[in-house]
């Protein structure tokens, strides 16, 4: 080795022996006796405190979000920023201590730093606890909640954190990144950013309002659909402002007649406040979803009484469906789908037994039998002649079946979807399908019936081996009862929201039909969940 390249071999070795202890030196270690008596600062406000303690005493106390003694924290002010920002997801910032957080930046010296640096930590376990999870839900006993996200373990969120390069794009890659979420999100925004009295002139009218009549009140009911005014005759109710009147009218379960009066009418007078926690109470239970879809799925929005069939990221099916009415609801729910039965038979459920047919024996104990529907009582067929329905209870019910076979009056129809579920729910063809034509169409006894039955059994059996539309259409003409089971399970997820996008991408505001909005805003009042500030920055 020459002189002249050991003189810079060292000089090398030197300079990079500096360097280390200058990054060394950056990241300062918050030494154990800082920690009193083995207790975090202030243990008592932590979410996890244990696991905070012990995250930090296995780091050796080295920071997580702060770096160097300087006042330059990149790290600290992007997760300021981050918590700021919350609200539009519908969150409270001060739910993350984002205020106290806020002092300590401006402040900490010494031991508060350490504080800083804990506090941070335990506001990105409360943060994605909330954004991932049920808030308000999980203590209520809802039995439905075993279906939906569990919150993130706050082990799994200080590793996803720590020793990150951007810990914060980790953070935001836990958002839901859905078209509806992240329209939700941006119409938060707007609306909260008007004034309570901007842009809500109620549409008033005296009269129905026909398509083809005059009304002073057209440019504002144009406007409130996101229509341009129509120049040449700016108070005609004209066939475009019809179109988008009867489209809103489809979307929302009315009939479709264009005519705006009575709830066609309350749809386009919404105020402010009510849009914005409709708007609320939907991004909530779009977070409970899991991220990601699988590649191939049904699912089913309650509200709009709507199924889509999906495979491959595009939309394969997309048909109406009936839904439970309001005093025997559809569940919300998810499970798999493992299966089709052709020509079912139904075994009537429970609640259609105890609160439709057992009246209906009282009066006329043969009112079954000329449905064709037969009873059993423990396995064996019985005369109903020969029972007195009216001692017959609830619980004595319980042991009594009523079966109807196949045909063309059976209430499944044709086909009946395979799903396990611990309500009875299932998709099912109908003997009526002239009820979809209605507008309102709540009107089942909990299970969905769906208007394309056959294309709905094609989509899930189509990866069966040897499968065929012409291998179907024979087993249903052959009358027999047939269960043909899926290759691989589909997932099927039965949601309620009642806010979703239209073709266009527009948001749709529906009709909250069992009052679960309601209940669910009550429960994030009560919880503080939700903050909205005065004026909002935009994102």
């Amino acid at each position: 080795m020459s002189g002249r390249f050991r003189d810079i071999f060292g000089k090398t070795a030197l300079l990079g022996a500096l360097l280390g202890v200058i990054v060394l030196l950056a990241t300062p270690v918050f030494s154990q006796p800082q920690v009193m008596a083995g207790e975090l600062p202030g243990s008592g406000k932590y979410l996890k405190p244990d696991i905070l303690k012990e995250f930090y005493e296995q780091r050796g106390w080295k920071p997580v979000w702060l770096r160097g003694s300087g006042s330059f924290q990149p790290r600290v002010d992007a997760m300021i920023r981050l918590l700021d920002d919350s609200w539009t997801h519908g969150l409270n910032p001060e739910r993350y201590r984002l205020s106290e957080i806020k002092e300590l930046r401006a402040s900490a010296k010494g031991e508060d730093r350490l504080t800083l640096d804990i506090v941070l930590s335990d506001a990105a376990i409360r943060y994605v606890n909330d954004l991932t999870g049920m808030r308000g839900l999980r203590e209520s006993g809802d039995r439905k909640i075993k279906y939906w996200r569990e919150p993130l373990d706050a082990n799994a969120i200080l590793t996803l954190v720590s020793d990150n390069a951007d810990p914060i794009a980790k953070l935001r890659a836990l958002e839901p990144s859905n078209n509806l979420y992240q329209s939700l999100r941006s119409e938060l925004v707007r609306l909260t950013a008007l004034s309570a009295e901007e842009n809500t002139q109620p549409v008033s009218l005296k009269a129905p309002l026909r398509p083809g009549k005059t009304s002073a009140q057209a440019p504002l009911i144009r406007a409130r659909l996101g229509l341009p005014v129509n120049e040449a005759a700016p108070h005609v109710y004209d066939e475009p402002l019809a179109v988008a009147v009867m489209k809103l009218q489809k979307a929302n379960g009315v009939d479709t007649d264009g005519v705006i009066w009575g709830r066609t009418l309350e749809i386009l007078n919404m105020t402010r406040e009510a849009k914005i926690w409709q708007i609320l109470v939907n991004m909530e239970r779009l977070r409970w979803v899991s991220m990601g879809r699988p590649d191939k799925y049904v699912l089913v929005n309650i509200p709009s009484a709507s199924l889509w069939a999906v495979e491959g990221g595009s939309v394969k099916l997309e048909m109406p469906v009936i839904i439970g009415k309001t005093a025997r609801p559809t569940y919300s729910f998810k499970t798999e789908i493992t299966g089709v039965r052709f020509n079912p038979n139904w075994t009537v459920p429970p609640t259609i037994k105890n609160k439709d047919f057992l009246p209906m024996l009282q009066q006329d104990p043969e009112a079954l039998v000329k449905r064709g529907i037969r009873i059993t009582y423990q396995g064996k067929e019985v005369d109903p002649t020969k029972v007195d329905w009216a001692t017959v209870t609830s619980k004595g019910l319980a042991n009594v079946k009523m079966i109807q076979s196949p045909g063309d009056d059976n209430p499944l129809g044709k086909v009946r979807v395979i799903m396990e579920n611990p309500y009875n729910i299932y998709l099912h063809d109908t003997n009526h399908r002239e009820m979809f034509e209605q507008g309102e169409r709540a009107l089942s006894s909990g299970c969905i019936r769906v208007s394309q039955p056959e294309k709905l059994a094609d989509f899930i059996l189509s990866e069966n081996e040897g499968w065929s539309w012409d291998k179907m259409s024979k087993m249903i003409d052959s009358g027999r009862m047939r269960d043909v089971p899926t290759e691989t399970p589909i997932p099927v997820f039965i949601t309620y929201q009642t806010v979703w996008l239209d073709s266009d991408g527009r948001l749709v505001y529906g009709r909250d039909v069992y009052g679960q909005d309601a209940n669910l805003a009550e429960i994030l009042k009560k919880a503080g969940a939700v903050h909205l500030p005065q004026q909002p920055e935009k994102i």
